[in-house]
């Protein structure tokens, strides 16, 4: 017994091609995209509070500080800046500890623990992190100098204390 495939209609053929042209120039775009995003020079990350809604007051900044970036509707966020607030700290020596909240469209309730935090509580309505500073991971922590110099990036499973990782 011969195994015999029903005829492709012109009608099959013609989508086929279709679809198969559409998958392309999805790639193709979704390519070019990416390509723009790699290759775009971005800001490079300065800590001033002027740009950001100010939530909570940070103290001094005569020393270094953490600044978090937390999404208050991720889990992990809140978990990574939990973890950071159960750290033993001596607040006249360690870095200050603030949050950066991103990616919230409209003004985020006030920071469970916010009296905690020494750095102080930042809104990022303008989308300054994302758009003009180019980042996208939510649990990064942006250590920067007293003057507001980054320093270096910190990834969300990293610890601050002692990553070493490069400045982006």
């Amino acid at each position: 017994m011969t195994n015999v495939s029903p005829p492709v209609s012109a009608l099959q053929t013609v989508l086929n091609r279709v679809a198969l042209s559409l998958a392309i120039v999805i790639l193709v775009a979704i390519g070019g995209v990416w390509l723009r995003d790699r290759t775009r020079t971005w800001e490079k990350p300065v800590w001033q509070p002027s740009r950001f809604v100010v939530m909570s007051q940070a103290e001094s900044r005569a020393r270094p500080a953490w600044i978090i970036v937390v999404n208050p509707d991720c889990l992990h966020c809140r978990a990574r800046l939990a973890e950071l607030l159960r750290r033993e700290r001596d607040p006249a020596r360690a870095p200050a500890l603030g949050v950066l909240l991103v990616d919230v469209r409209s003004r985020p309730a006030p920071l469970d623990n916010a009296e905690r935090l020494d750095g102080g509580v930042w809104w990022d309505s303008t989308g300054v992190w994302r758009s003009h500073w180019g980042h996208r991971v939510y649990g990064e922590v942006l250590v920067f100098a007293p003057g507001g110099a980054l320093v270096r990036v910190v990834g969300p499973e990293a610890d601050p204390q002692t990553e070493t990782a490069a400045t982006r």
